[in-house]
Protein backbone atom coordinates (compact mmCIF):
# COMPACT_ATOMS: atom_id res chain seq x y z
CA UNK A 1 0.00 0.00 0.00
CA UNK A 2 1.45 3.36 -1.01
CA UNK A 3 1.68 6.21 1.49
CA UNK A 4 -0.16 9.33 0.37
CA UNK A 5 2.18 12.01 -0.91
CA UNK A 6 2.96 14.42 1.90
CA UNK A 7 2.73 18.19 1.43
CA UNK A 8 5.99 19.83 2.44
CA UNK A 9 6.71 23.49 3.22
CA UNK A 10 10.37 24.50 2.89
CA UNK A 11 11.37 27.70 4.68
CA UNK A 12 14.85 29.08 3.99
CA UNK A 13 16.06 32.53 3.04
CA UNK A 14 18.86 31.10 0.86
CA UNK A 15 17.59 30.35 -2.65
CA UNK A 16 20.35 27.80 -3.26
CA UNK A 17 19.40 25.89 -0.10
CA UNK A 18 15.68 25.95 -1.02
CA UNK A 19 16.53 24.58 -4.46
CA UNK A 20 18.81 21.86 -3.06
CA UNK A 21 16.27 20.78 -0.44
CA UNK A 22 13.55 20.66 -3.11
CA UNK A 23 15.78 18.56 -5.38
CA UNK A 24 16.57 16.11 -2.54
CA UNK A 25 12.89 15.87 -1.60
CA UNK A 26 11.84 15.18 -5.19
CA UNK A 27 14.52 12.49 -5.52
CA UNK A 28 13.08 10.99 -2.32
CA UNK A 29 9.63 10.77 -3.90
CA UNK A 30 8.08 13.88 -2.37
CA UNK A 31 6.48 16.07 -5.02
CA UNK A 32 4.07 18.51 -3.38
CA UNK A 33 6.57 21.10 -2.15
CA UNK A 34 6.07 24.80 -1.50
CA UNK A 35 9.05 27.06 -0.76
CA UNK A 36 9.11 30.44 1.01
CA UNK A 37 11.91 32.70 2.20
CA UNK A 38 10.61 34.35 5.39
CA UNK A 39 8.97 33.32 8.64
CA UNK A 40 5.93 35.51 7.99
CA UNK A 41 5.32 33.84 4.61
CA UNK A 42 5.81 30.44 6.23
CA UNK A 43 3.07 31.09 8.78
CA UNK A 44 0.69 32.44 6.10
CA UNK A 45 1.37 29.46 3.82
CA UNK A 46 0.98 26.99 6.67
CA UNK A 47 -2.60 28.25 7.12
CA UNK A 48 -3.54 27.92 3.44
CA UNK A 49 -1.29 25.08 2.17
CA UNK A 50 -1.74 22.96 5.34
CA UNK A 51 1.57 21.11 5.03
CA UNK A 52 2.10 17.73 6.62
CA UNK A 53 5.74 18.65 7.19
CA UNK A 54 7.65 21.93 7.38
CA UNK A 55 11.42 22.09 6.98
CA UNK A 56 12.43 25.38 8.60
CA UNK A 57 15.87 26.99 8.61
CA UNK A 58 16.73 28.49 11.99
CA UNK A 59 18.12 31.73 10.55
CA UNK A 60 15.51 33.77 8.69
CA UNK A 61 15.46 37.51 7.90
CA UNK A 62 12.36 38.38 9.92
CA UNK A 63 12.27 35.89 12.85
CA UNK A 64 14.07 32.78 13.98
CA UNK A 65 12.98 29.24 13.21
CA UNK A 66 11.89 28.67 16.81
CA UNK A 67 9.30 31.46 16.56
CA UNK A 68 8.06 30.14 13.21
CA UNK A 69 7.79 26.65 14.70
CA UNK A 70 5.79 27.87 17.71
CA UNK A 71 3.40 29.85 15.54
CA UNK A 72 2.80 27.01 13.07
CA UNK A 73 2.28 24.54 15.93
CA UNK A 74 -0.32 26.95 17.38
CA UNK A 75 -2.51 26.72 14.25
CA UNK A 76 -5.25 24.42 15.50
CA UNK A 77 -6.60 23.19 12.18
CA UNK A 78 -3.29 21.64 11.08
CA UNK A 79 -0.97 19.06 12.60
CA UNK A 80 2.28 19.92 10.84
CA UNK A 81 5.41 18.01 11.81
CA UNK A 82 8.38 20.37 11.94
CA UNK A 83 12.04 19.79 11.16
CA UNK A 84 14.35 22.67 12.07
CA UNK A 85 17.63 22.83 10.18
CA UNK A 86 20.69 24.72 11.36
CA UNK A 87 24.30 25.24 10.47
CA UNK A 88 25.41 24.75 14.07
CA UNK A 89 23.94 22.00 16.22
CA UNK A 90 24.60 21.73 19.95
CA UNK A 91 22.75 20.63 23.11
CA UNK A 92 21.44 24.12 23.91
CA UNK A 93 20.06 24.53 20.37
CA UNK A 94 18.41 21.10 20.50
CA UNK A 95 16.80 21.94 23.85
CA UNK A 96 15.42 25.24 22.58
CA UNK A 97 14.15 23.59 19.40
CA UNK A 98 12.31 20.93 21.41
CA UNK A 99 10.73 23.61 23.65
CA UNK A 100 9.54 25.45 20.50
CA UNK A 101 7.73 22.28 19.39
CA UNK A 102 10.13 20.95 16.75
CA UNK A 103 9.68 17.27 15.97
CA UNK A 104 13.23 16.88 14.64
CA UNK A 105 16.40 18.95 14.42
CA UNK A 106 19.09 18.34 11.84
CA UNK A 107 22.33 20.01 10.92
CA UNK A 108 22.70 21.51 7.46
CA UNK A 109 24.97 19.39 5.33
CA UNK A 110 26.15 20.27 1.82
CA UNK A 111 23.81 17.78 0.13
CA UNK A 112 21.03 17.80 2.77
CA UNK A 113 21.34 13.98 2.92
CA UNK A 114 19.65 13.71 6.34
CA UNK A 115 16.36 15.26 5.24
CA UNK A 116 14.86 12.18 3.56
CA UNK A 117 15.71 9.79 6.41
CA UNK A 118 14.39 12.30 8.94
CA UNK A 119 11.16 12.83 6.94
CA UNK A 120 10.62 9.11 6.55
CA UNK A 121 11.10 8.64 10.30
CA UNK A 122 8.49 11.22 11.34
CA UNK A 123 5.71 10.50 8.81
Amino acid sequence: MNEPIKKILVVDDEELDRNLITLVLKKGGYNEILCVDTGKKAIEMARSFKPDIAVIDFVLPDMDGFDVCKQIKAIEEIKTKIIIITGHLDKIFVGKARVSGADEIIEKTPGFEDIISTLNRIV
